[in-house]
């Protein structure tokens, strides 16, 4: 078995809920990390009041997704050294936490063919892995919240997505971070749950990716309506519930990269000809500066279809999927 010390992981001291600690909080952190790993029963570290305790305690496991065997913590005083111990509650026994490792190892070498990229490229790569390959886990059974769920069930929760999304680009040395807060799925208008996505930093510059999000409004094409978003864009569905770097560059989601924004109704009728034209029957287009938001669905619908009558000389039904916040749609057409 090949230790998980080996894997190409983003060093504990550039993680970034390690950097937000204090120094005496990231000796603690560097020891249950370091314990953890090694599924150590007692950790002795600094004594810390327990409200700081968790506070590490969590920034190692938010940084760190492979400790996806390890629950919560119990912890006692040392009276005599001045220390705290920590007892890590691990969800399997050794050998079994082990030999998870070993599997979630061996799949992290499906990414070793994206190593030369660039940081664009690899999380395009993640993000398009897990639109191909994983399912949002409605059931929630107990692989749902960590790696887990997408390695061994192709399924998860959206926290499993998130952890997957870090482990993964971790291993392509892409700084990432996991993100906790409440969304409202776009689609339906519901209200706020808890939900989990991840910050990524592109040649240095810090983005929203939500691929759950993506996956879930995913209909015959890949969907990027949360690929690259900036603080303002996410936020019409987003909140975030811990402290997470500001996201304030616009411009660079992929739907303004791939010149698949429209602004105005001739844009959206020239830009769906055009595409017609190359023989695609399923088009995705975001929309920009929309002055009446409420009947915007309609209207590019009937664009559709005279573009699809004037085009392929037919009249025809278009399937339209909408994504209302990020005024993002697919059309499909036969």
């Amino acid at each position: 078995m090949k230790p998980s010390h080996l894997l190409k992981v983003t060093p504990d001291s550039k993680q970034y809920y390690y950097l937000r600690l204090n120094d005496e909080q990231k000796k603690t952190y560097e020891c249950i990390s370091k314990g953890m790993k090694s599924l150590a029963t007692v950790i002795e570290v600094p004594k810390h009041p327990i409200n700081e305790l968790s506070l590490v305690f969590e920034s190692v496991l938010l940084d760190n997704p492979l400790l996806f065997y390890v629950s919560a913590f119990n912890h006692a005083s040392d009276l005599y050294k001045g220390k705290s111990l920590i007892r890590p509650n691990y969800k399997y026994s050794k050998q079994l936490a082990r030999d998870m490792t070993q599997k979630v190892t061996e799949h992290l070498h499906e990414f070793d063919q994206y190593m030369q990229m660039s940081d664009l490229e690899k999380e395009l790569a993640v993000h398009d892995h897990c639109l191909k390959n994983f399912e949002y886990d409605y059931v929630f059974d107990e692989y749902s919240f960590s790696i887990l769920g997408p390695v061994l069930n192709q399924k998860a929760a959206c926290e499993g997505i998130a952890k997957y999304v870090k482990l993964t680009l971790d291993y392509l040395n892409v700084e990432n971070v996991v993100v906790f807060g409440k969304a409202t799925n776009p689609t339906d208008g519901s209200k706020p749950e808890r939900h989990a996505w991840n910050i990524v930093y592109v040649a240095g510059i810090p983005y929203h990716l939500d691929v759950t999000f993506d996956m879930t409004i995913k209909n015959r094409m890949n969907r990027y309506d949360y690929f690259n978003l900036p603080d303002s864009e996410i936020k019409k569905e987003h909140t975030m519930i811990n402290t997470v770097p500001v996201c304030s560059t616009h411009g660079n989601d992929y739907y303004s990269q791939n010149r698949m924004v429209v602004s105005s109704p001739r844009e959206l009728g020239s830009y769906i000809a055009q595409r017609l034209q190359k023989g695609e029957r399923d088009i995705v287009v975001k929309l920009r500066d929309v002055s009446d938001p409420d009947n915007i669905a309609d209207k590019v619908l009937s664009i559709a279809q005279q573009q699809y009558a004037s085009v392929v000389k037919k009249s025809f039904m278009v399937n339209c999927s909408y994504n209302p916040s990020q005024l993002v749609f697919e059309l499909n057409f036969g």
